[in-house]
This record gives C-alpha cells, sequence and structure tokens, in this order.
C-alpha cells in the first residue's frame, strides 16, 4: 500500500457528478466541455487525476509521521456510482478529528471519506502509480480549521491550504481489512 499525500482544493460538483469518468468521451480531457468551471481540468497543473511518478518523487527522512485523532465518529454514507461518501455529524465537540503534522503547517478537521473503486479489481483508483491503477483508492478530506470555520468556508476561499485530502491507493488481498469494513458493511 503506498500512502501519498495531496494538497486539493475540492469544489462543489452539483447537477454534473452524475456525468463524468475518468476516460473515453466523459474523461479527464473533456471536463471543462461538460461544465465551464472544470476548465483547469484540461490544461491545470494541480488537480486530479494525478500519475505519480516515483522518479521523481523526493524522500524527505525527517518528515514526521501524519497523524490523525482516534474518535469514533458518525455520519451518512451514500454511494454516487463513482464513489462511497462519508460525511461526518459532529455530535460532541470533545471528540472531533484533527490531521495534524507530516507535511502540515496548519491543523486540519476531518471532514468525509471518499471510496473510489472500479467495476474490476485492475482499475478503481482516482490517481495511478507510474501509470498503473489500483482496485481502489480511500480518500479522506478535512478543512483548515486554523483558518476557517467550517469546510464551505474553506473552499469558498479557493486557496491551496483551505482543505487537505489524503489519498491511500488500495490492493486486493487475501485478509479483510476490519476497518475498511466498517464502511463498506453500512451499503445495502
Amino acid at each position: 500500500m503506498w500512502p501519498t499525500f495531496f494538497l486539493l482544493l475540492q469544489g462543489a460538483a452539483g447537477s454534473w457528478e452524475e456525468w463524468w469518468t475518468y476516460d473515453g468521451i466523459s474523461g479527464p480531457d473533456f471536463w471543462g466541455l461538460l461544465n465551464p468551471e472544470w476548465g483547469f481540468c484540461t490544461k491545470g497543473r494541480r488537480q486530479s487525476p494525478i500519475d505519480l511518478d516515483p522518479a521523481v518523487l523526493l524522500y524527505d527522512p525527517h518528515l514526521k509521521s501524519l497523524k490523525v485523532d482516534k474518535y469514533r465518529v458518525s455520519g451518512t454514507i451514500m454511494n454516487t456510482g463513482h464513489s462511497i461518501i462519508f460525511r461526518s455529524e459532529f455530535m460532541d465537540p470533545d471528540g472531533l478529528v484533527n490531521i495534524t503534522e507530516g507535511p502540515l503547517s496548519y491543523t486540519y478537521r476531518f471532514e468525509e471519506i471518499h471510496l473510489h473503486y472500479g467495476r474490476t479489481d485492475d482499475k478503481g483508483s482516482e490517481h495511478t502509480l507510474a501509470g498503473y491503477s489500483f482496485p481502489a483508492e480511500l480518500q479522506i478530506f478535512g478543512y483548515n480549521s486554523d483558518l476557517y470555520n467550517n469546510i464551505t468556508e474553506a473552499v469558498a476561499v479557493r486557496r491551496s491550504e483551505g482543505i487537505v485530502g489524503i489519498a491511500v491507493l488500495l490492493q486486493v488481498g487475501a485478509l479483510s481489512n476490519p476497518e475498511l469494513r466498517v464502511l463498506t458493511s453500512q451499503l445495502h
């Protein structure tokens, strides 16, 4: 498993969410035609999907591990057809999940999880590693709670430090993952 960290600016997709794909005539090359707000998807350099090239990645031996508070979180789960989305619903202010350290300069408050998957076990991840697509990808999103009061405010300012996205590329294995099973067991 290759844990990968991305700082992403996530916007609202609205009614266009059901039309996009990662290939063909509704793939990234055409996203700007599907929705004018997605125009940077064909010419921008800081958007998804990303093909990670290990030959140009730098290893930092002094980088601290990412820290994610461990609290039980309640929320809602839905299947969009492109991904499974879990949105948190915090009831207890003492049980807020913060994401800190690693490459992060700020504290980010956990907001939602996206689980991307495919129709087959060979292509389901949003991002690729040296052109290789993984069976699935788990993305954890949070907003910068040092600078913003909520995720809506963090998204609205459209700055790179507003949202953090943590992507974990997943392989199919012989053993079941108990943490992932908590998420997928809620689907009917």
